[in-house]
């Protein structure tokens, strides 16, 4: 087939109306095109030769565009990543979301000033390096000055956004669900509860280059803390164009990372959302897929064979049946310990509103009997705040020690019966434990039962449903208790235990305790040294109170195609990475 050189300067003869013939037949020649067919009489007219040279050339475009993209369709760099979001994204304003689902796509549309690797080590974001004081109390953050957001215009993505960014995550009228997590910059706290001056807060733009951080004590984890959603960049004036919408919609949402949100029908709620390549990023991590295709609430009790048949690529496995299918058909697989098990009682349930019928419940079981048939990949625990979380850069098991949960009783009868009198009741209605139909759970459930029947003299329950039911029940507070499992979405000690204040839209135990969300709230405002005192008390409170019975943690897996490489996957529920995905047919 002719080059681009051929016909160029074809194009040239006709348009200078130059000797056809002896022109066609030299280029014909010199680029060992088959063009003897176009080839025509030199006393031909040059009209009728410029419109069969026009056809012959559209023709061959046409036909080298699409030879084109056959021949590259199966690139890596041509490929979608298929993947569910368990909910609908509230909001993909990252100051204010609070959600797993949209920590996944912000993690995916927004760059930090540092990012997490595979191993969880810092790598450069926006900042192509920094520099920490002697004292650790000030950080300084040289960015990339090609950095630019994700609109038509390229605005570049400057110091300044970063400095709108942490002070709209700490502005009190934000209202950010994780605000206290950066109450370790200088001032942080005096805003955001005091409503002090935005100006005051630790943060600031020596230049358009150049962003500095003030702590009020050293935070041996800081620049970890730098890659979540409230400390990513906020464009003052597209923010400010939204009119109170900013993340709501597809064309409410401005990006600086790797990936952006389709801006034509890219956001269906409660349906799918679709990411596609952010053409004015240019930094370290350049994304390989061309995109990702999020679909939203999709069952997944069928994930293995989803992700066999190419329906999605990578999947949450819900159940152990799930994970041991999963192994056996050779799928790549990831673990993290990071879901506690344990009884919920719905506390605004007729009867299990009285805290003496709860302790009397519990004080009824025996550990030992009840817990000798867990699921594999998991431990028993006694405490509730799952090993590994933190509190002010240290981790909270560590200067908190355990705590220990309620244990057998023989005075168990008498706490029920109590509460049965304080209730004015003669006998028990019925009290049924809904659980999983995890064969290992349902004899946790019976041992439980065992305990029950023998040590208070009643009869109850058992329940057994699918995974999908179960998460349903539990999330409306429909039950009276529970077995179920809580999953770790957060880094922070403080975070698993607001999931119990009033109000609070994950509340399984329905609690609405003034006490407790006193507690909370003083964890999130007191002073460092002291910040993790509240929180053993916060916890100690759902122990003692029998809100939540700990059992055991398990490992939460998550499984994907052989044909995606490069997935990274965070634990504590931080999120899912596609920046260096990669995929093959």
């Amino acid at each position: 087939m002719p080059n681009s050189e051929f016909f160029v300067k074809f194009f040239d003869v006709l348009c200078n109306k130059i000797e056809i013939c002896d022109k066609l037949k030299h280029y014909t020649t010199k680029n060992g095109a088959n063009c003897s067919w176009f080839y025509i009489n030199c006393k031909g007219d040059y009209r009728m030769a410029k419109r069969i040279f026009l056809i012959f050339f559209c023709a061959t475009l046409i036909m080298t565009s699409f030879s084109g993209c056959k021949k590259n369709k199966n690139s890596p760099e041509n490929q979608v990543i298929k993947y569910n979001l368990e909910s609908e994204p509230r909001t993909l304003d990252p100051q204010v979301c609070n959600d797993y689902a949209a920590n996944i796509v912000i993690m995916n549309i927004f760059e930090g000033l540092v990012r997490l690797d595979e191993s969880g080590d810092l790598t450069p974001g926006v900042a192509m390096s920094w520099d920490v004081s002697a004292d650790g109390m000030t950080y300084t953050f040289h960015l990339r000055e090609d950095a630019a957001w994700s609109d038509k215009a390229k605005t570049p993505v400057t110091a300044q956004d970063f400095v709108f960014g942490l002070q709209r995550a700490l502005d009190k009228y934000t209202n950010s669900p994780k605000a206290y997590t950066l109450y370790c910059i200088k001032n942080a706290r005096k805003v955001n509860i005091d409503g002090a001056p935005a100006d005051s807060l630790g943060v600031s733009a020596p230049d358009e280059h150049t962003v500095a951080i003030e702590l009020e004590y050293p935070m041996e984890n800081f620049l970890s803390l730098l890659a979540t959603a409230p400390t990513m960049p906020c464009n003052k004036a597209f923010f400010e164009g939204t009119n109170g919408q900013y993340g709501l919609e597809a064309a409410t949402i401005i990006s600086n990372g790797a990936f952006k949100v389709k801006p034509r029908y890219g956001w269906s709620h409660y349906n799918s959302l679709s990411l596609v390549k952010n053409e004015n990023y240019l930094g370290a991590n350049v994304s390989v897929p061309a995109g990702v295709d999020f679909t939203i609430g999709k069952d997944l009790t069928d994930a293995v064979s989803l992700i066999t048949t190419s329906a999605i690529d990578a999947a949450l496995l819900l159940s152990e049946e799930q994970v041991a299918e999963a192994k056996r058909k050779n799928l790549r697989t990831v673990a993290f310990k990071d879901t506690l098990w344990g009884l919920a009682f719905n506390t605004q349930d007729a009867l299990f509103a009285n805290l003496n019928v709860r302790l009397g419940f519990l004080k009824a079981l025996n550990r030992d009997h009840i817990l000798s048939t867990i699921p594999k990949n998991c431990e028993v625990t006694e405490s509730l705040v799952p090993d590994g979380l933190i509190v002010n850069g240290q981790e909270f098991r560590s200067v908190a020690g355990k705590c220990p949960c309620l244990t057998a009783d023989p005075k168990a009868k008498s706490h029920f019966d109590a509460g049965l009198q304080q209730l004015k009741l003669k006998t028990l209605p019925k009290v049924t434990i809904l659980c999983p139909e995890n064969p290992n759970i349902k004899a946790i459930v019976s041992n439980a039962i065992e305990n029950l029947n023998g040590n208070l003299g009643f009869y109850f329950n058992m329940e057994p449903v699918p995974d999908g039911v179960l998460k349903s029940r539990v999330a409306s507070v429909s039950y009276q208790v529970a077995l179920v499992p809580i999953s770790v979405e957060s880094p922070f000690a403080i975070d698993f235990l607001n999931a119990f204040k009033s109000g609070n839209s994950k509340n399984i135990a329905n609690l609405n305790s003034p006490e407790y969300d006193k507690l909370i709230n003083s964890a999130a405002s007191a002073n460092a040294k002291d910040a993790y005192k509240p929180i053993v008390a916060a916890e100690k409170y759902l122990i003692d109170n029998a809100v939540f019975y700990p059992m055991y943690t398990q490992s939460r897996f998550f499984a994907w195609s052989n044909k995606v490489k490069g997935l990274i996957f965070h634990n504590y529920g931080q999120g899912v990475d596609f920046f260096f995905a990669t995929k093959t047919k």
